[in-house]
């Protein structure tokens, strides 16, 4: 009785592992780089963020709107002050303008010439 080293019917019997494997990768691979697939989702989940905090930015820049409209609305201070920032004056007001003062510019050493020594 002898023992055959290799088995004929062995690569038929493996032949649906194969398949099965191939299948498992092929899901794999869809289901990861497919439309909505786990990347795309990464992806969508980091821009989701990145909106919220822009959001979030605007929503405070709006608040901050929103007081100063009111406060231009109703308060005479604030008023003022934004029109003397524009330049206006009161009537009967006289504007004195101060130059600001310019700094001195440094001078460059004279060159030796052939007068001096």
């Amino acid at each position: 009785m002898t023992i055959p080293l290799r088995d004929p019917g062995r690569k038929k019997r493996r032949l649906p592992l194969y398949i099965a494997a191939a299948l498992v990768m092929a899901a794999v691979f869809i289901s990861l780089f497919r439309d909505m697939g786990v990347v795309d989702s990464w992806r969508l989940r980091n821009t989701e963020r990145q909106l919220r905090g822009e959001v979030e930015k605007l929503r405070q820049e709006n608040a901050l709107l929103k007081r100063t409209v009111e406060d231009l609305r109703g308060n005479s201070a604030v008023i003022e002050q934004e029109a003397r920032r524009l330049g206006l004056i009161k009537e009967g007001e006289n504007v004195i303008v101060v130059p600001q003062p310019q700094e001195p510019r440094p001078q460059a050493p004279p060159k030796p010439g052939p007068n001096r020594p």
